[in-house]
């Protein structure tokens, strides 16, 4: 097996580098415009009354709080209809997932394992036991970043079948 000189692997370093961190940009865009379209769905729920009022609560909301106002809306709007609260509630978890998700990859630092060809992402402080990493392949990062676009997608058919 040959190796590598100092060159070619970080050549190959800056490759991995690259193929993540325009992943990772991809998952990004994916996730704001989630954020977003939610943030608006919640503005136009019944059908649009207090447009305003609503518009100022929600800007100030993060995506947690949104989720849990979507949940209250649904709650609140199809409690006898238990085949549509299913079906939220599964957006809901799901959205909760992303969450987590963005949340890891936001707020952790990157790294890259050259022989595995992944990125990962350490949350945590260098000193601190509970520090954890996770492997990402660039294939993973893109499935996440698909992943959310289908949960925007998911939304849009709510929004259109089962309005708030």
């Amino acid at each position: 097996m040959k190796t590598k000189n100092a060159p070619a692997i970080q050549k190959d370093y800056d490759r991995v580098e690259r193929e993540a961190a325009t992943a990772i940009g991809y998952i990004l865009f994916e996730f704001t415009q989630l954020d977003m379209e939610l943030g608006l769905y919640l503005c136009w729920s019944d059908h649009s009354v207090g447009v305003e009022e609503l518009t100022k609560k929600v800007n100030d909301m993060n995506f947690n709080l949104r989720i849990n106002l979507l949940k209250v809306k649904v709650q609140e709007k199809f409690s006898g209809a238990l085949n549509i609260v299913k079906k939220y509630d599964e957006w809901i978890n799901d959205a909760h997932g992303i969450r987590e998700l963005r949340n890891e990859l936001f707020h952790g630092r990157w790294g890259f394992d050259l022989q595995r060809q992944s990125a990962a992402n350490v949350v945590g402080l260098p000193t601190s036991p509970l520090q954890k990493s996770r492997l990402f392949t660039i294939a993973e990062l893109l499935d996440h970043k698909d992943s959310i676009r289908q949960l925007r997608s998911r939304l849009a058919d709510l929004r259109k079948s089962n309005p708030v």
